[in-house]
Parts: structure tokens; sequence; C-alpha cells
């Protein structure tokens, strides 16, 4: 039997030979420079005395940019990781490369289980990266701007423990996306419909969820289904002025994540023992 590490091993080499991944890796740091570089030209061009340039400023640049930095990176990562975790899986599915994996005794649970260790790998390599970006983004403007504080002070003790934290709660939102990406794509053998469907949950299910809970007390717990629920309410807390949350918030929160986790691990695994190996590589 292959051993869990070697299957671990041969997962991140697969993913870091992909063309996908760095072009994923590429639309990040794409995107937050570009962003980040639209929000400078607005500070100090014309159109800065349209806006509140004090409210802008204040959310924008260190230590409360911090809050505003990881809010853009749990969206982008969540999503490019969506993309990811279905293109690893559907890969395998069809080029026919969990076969071979199959028929050299790496084992059925061993494979998902490196899989989602490699997609936990990736999002945290991935918010990491996104984090130094947005902080460093973050300080330029405040020093380009004379706006921020001087020099390194904001880089104390409380920073780096509130950067870990808020990183943390933003990796459990983008671990959970690309398992349900990954099971979809496993479930359906289809990658298009593991990235749509996901995608479509984690942008619409939000939206859908503010919806039920118009319809009062049983709307708002029949929209604690979806797994936006649980999500969106650990990433309320990665803001400047983060919500209390009782002893009930907190037990519907753990459940939504942890079920939809055991749910979506129950479903992969399932499938993925009941599939034929040659159906498996077709």
């Amino acid at each position: 039997m292959v051993p869990l590490s070697r299957i671990y091993v041969a997962e991140i080499w697969k993913l870091t030979k992909r063309p996908m991944t760095w072009a994923l890796g590429g639309i990040l740091v794409g995107f937050i420079v570009l962003i980040y570089v639209t929000l400078f030209a607005l500070l100090i061009g014309p159109e800065a005395a349209n806006l509140d340039r004090e409210g802008l400023t204040e959310s924008l640049i260190l230590p409360d940019g911090l809050y505003m930095g990881i809010g853009l990176i749990q969206l982008l990562v969540s999503a490019l990781v969506i993309v990811l975790a279905a293109g690893m899986v559907g890969s395998d599915l069809s080029w026919g490369t969990v076969r071979t994996m199959l028929m050299m005794g790496s084992g059925r649970v061993r494979i998902l289980v490196a899989k989602a260790l490699t997609l936990l790998t990736f999002g945290l390599l991935a918010i990491i990266v996104g984090v130094l970006l947005t902080v460093l983004a973050s300080w330029g403007i405040g020093a380009a701007t004379g706006d921020g504080p001087s020099g390194f002070s904001w880089l104390t003790g409380a920073f780096i423990t509130d950067s870990v934290i808020v990183a943390a709660r933003a990796l459990v939102a983008v671990t959970l996306w690309a398992i349900i990406s990954a099971t979809i794509t496993l479930t359906l053998r289809s990658l298009a419909a593991g990235i749509g469907i996901t995608l479509t949950l984690s942008f619409v299910g939000g939206q859908i969820g503010g919806l039920l809970g118009q319809f009062g007390d049983a709307g708002t717990w029949v929209s604690r289904v979806l797994p936006n629920a649980g999500i969106d309410a650990i990433g309320q807390l990665n803001q400047v002025s983060p919500p209390v949350y009782g002893a009930g918030d907190w037990a519907w929160i753990l459940a939504s994540i942890i079920g939809w986790f055991l749910l979506m691990t129950v479903i992969a695994v399932t499938t993925f023992r009941r599939m034929d190996t040659l159906a498996a590589g077709a």
C-alpha cells in the first residue's frame, strides 16, 4: 500500500506542473494589484473630492486595512480554489490518472485524504500570499499619501496575532468551498458542473438566504441550511467591529460548518468507493 505522504506529495507535484495552477495564482496576484492601484488612483485623483476620502482612507490603510484586505482575499481565493478543486478532481477522472493510482494500490480513502490536504495546502498558501500583498499595498498607499502610520509602527504583536486569526477564519471558508466543489465534480463526474454549481452557490447563496430571512424565524432557520450561512457568520468576525455571538449563535454556526464538512466527506467517500475503477478513468 502506498503511504499517504507519498500520495500527498504526488498530488502537490501534479498541481504545480499544471498551467492552470499558475494561471490561477497569476489571476490572484493580478486582481489584488489592480484593485489596490485603482483605490490609490481614486485617493489621489480628481474624483477624490466626490468620495468619502476619509472613510476610504481609514478602511484602507493599516492597521484597519488588514480587515478590508482579508475580506477581498477570502472572496478571491474562494473562487479560485473552487476552480482548482474541480480541476484537480475532474482532470484525474478525464485523464485516467485516478485509475492508475488505484491500480498501484494507493487506496481510495487515502487518495481523497491526500487531495483534501493538497487543497488545504494550496488554500493556505494563497491566503498567506494574499494577506502579504494586501498588507504591503495598504502600507505603501498609507506611506505614499501620508495618511498611514509612520514607518512600521503598525507591525506589533497584536497585529501579527490578528493577521493569523483572520487568515485562519478565511481558510475555513476557502477549504469548505473547495471540498464542496471537489465533491460535486466527483459525484457528477463533470468539471463544468463542479465549478458552475459551487460558484453559483457561493455567490447566490447569500442572496437566497437573505430572501428566506424575510419570511420570519422559519425562513431564517431554513436559510441556515445553506453553507453560506456559517461561512458568512465566520467572515463577519473579520471586520473592524465584529459582531458578538452568543452560545446559541455559535451552536448553529459550528453545526452548519461541521455539518457541511461531514456531509461532503461522506458523499465523496461513498461515491469514490462505489466508483468502478475503469469508470473512474473514463
